[in-house]
């Protein structure tokens, strides 16, 4: 996939919209985890290096397209600010009276925030004539924000179609070129491990995946609708009944294929979702009020067996109720495996905010060769299906 690139736009003493994904979680006040910005600060830097003015592009939480101040980008901009040790002047809104003249008067260098992207009802409608008061603010386009591509949003696919020099930053050229490795002749034996809680959310990357991928491994919740498709007793584990024959024909492709699809052979499982005294069970002998809430010590070490072996690697979803202290155990072992296996030479990619998350706890950088900064993204990517934006910045 060729894309334009900021090596290929006149970026110097221009005005450039900058595109990223600054979703970072916040509790009680703070941000909690700053990965999504710091891995965009090698773009900016690069921007500021050519004396560009930069007008950030995010958005945060689920406002419902009007001001909430739940989800407003004051710490945003200022960990923004001491990440770069330089102003940020938060924009409150792109209708702001004299905007226009206020950036054309900034010096060269200037960093501006937009408030919330999705505080504008237009965003998630890919709004046109929202797109054309952005637009009339700068002269390039740059989509740094990987996680947010597959958005038909404005500030993802509108507006970058209405400006004339647009292209991918740093981040996002990463990431394709990460990605691309996965579906362009990955190195076997390639092993993708697949938790959270629902098929119906994976089902296109599963589909797509068993082309490339020698082995399957399928954790989480929704294992247990896999499991019940084999005719299995899956007690009150979750289950999505429409999913059913799907799983089958799953199945039926794995073999067309020659790939090995691996299901939990036990589970931890509890009598509700607070159950603290959490029993091992196998998938043979789970009783009628019993839910499956992680893989248990025997699968564990099947899929350690399989991620031990491998040479590409490829991660999305935790193994079980991750948020839950006693349910993290099949997750974090899962960790450790895909570490140690990178340690030894494979090529593992991570991505999903608990599959990361279990990474972290480690206290390892090294723990996989790459972090998506995209959960979604990154499994429509792998699903083969093309991105709104990053079909808006293919060369032509």
């Amino acid at each position: 996939m060729k894309l334009k690139t900021m090596v290929n736009c006149d970026i110097s003493n221009n005005t450039v919209l900058l595109r990223t994904d600054y979703n970072v979680p916040v509790i009680d006040g703070k941000i909690t985890d700053d990965f999504r910005i710091r891995t965009s600060l090698d773009t900016i830097r690069y921007l500021l290096e050519k004396n560009a003015k930069i007008l950030i592009m995010t958005h945060r939480g689920r406002p419902k397209g009007q001001y909430n101040e739940e989800f407003s980008l004051d710490l945003v901009r200022d960990a923004l600010s001491v990440a770069l040790d330089a102003q940020v002047t938060l924009i409150k809104d792109v209708r702001e009276t004299g905007l226009k003249k206020r950036i054309n008067d900034a010096e060269a260098g200037s960093l501006f925030l937009f408030e919330n992207m999705r505080f504008y009802a237009g965003e998630k409608k890919d709004d046109v004539e929202l797109a054309k008061e952005f637009a009339a603010l700068a002269d390039i386009y740059i989509n740094d924000g990987f996680a947010v591509c597959h958005r038909a949003h404005m500030s993802v696919h509108a507006l970058p179609l209405m400006m004339k020099s647009r292209c991918a930053g740093l981040l996002l050229e990463n990431e394709i070129e990460h990605l691309s490795l996965l579906t362009d002749k990955p190195k076997k034996p390639y092993v993708f491990i697949v938790g959270g809680s629902k098929v119906s959310t994976k089902l296109d990357v599963l589909k797509n995946t068993i082309k490339y991928a020698d082995t399957v491994l399928i954790g989480g919740g929704l294992a247990f609708t896999f499991l019940k498709a084999y005719g299995f007793e899956i007690g009150q584990s979750l289950l999505e009944e429409d999913m059913i024959t799907h799983c089958k024909d799953i199945f039926a492709q794995a073999k067309e294929y020659n790939t090995n699809i691996i299901l939990p052979i036990d589970a931890l499982a509890g009598k509700s979702l607070d159950d603290n005294t959490p029993r091992v069970v196998s998938r043979s002998n789970m009783l009628s009020d019993d839910i499956g809430l992680d893989i248990g010590p025997m699968t564990v070490e099947i899929f350690k067996g399989a991620i031990n072996n491998a040479s590409t690697i490829v991660w999305n979803g935790p193994m079980g109720m991750f948020e839950h202290a006693q349910y993290q155990t099949g997750t974090i072992e899962i960790a450790k495996a895909v570490r140690e296996s990178t340690k030894k030479g494979a090529f593992s990619v991570a991505g999903g905010g608990d599959s990361v998350a279990a990474l972290n706890q480690l206290g390892h950088d090294d723990a996989v060769s790459f972090i998506s900064t995209g959960g979604g993204a990154m499994l429509e990517m792998l699903s083969g299906l093309e991105l709104p934006g990053i079909s808006v910045l293919k060369e032509e």
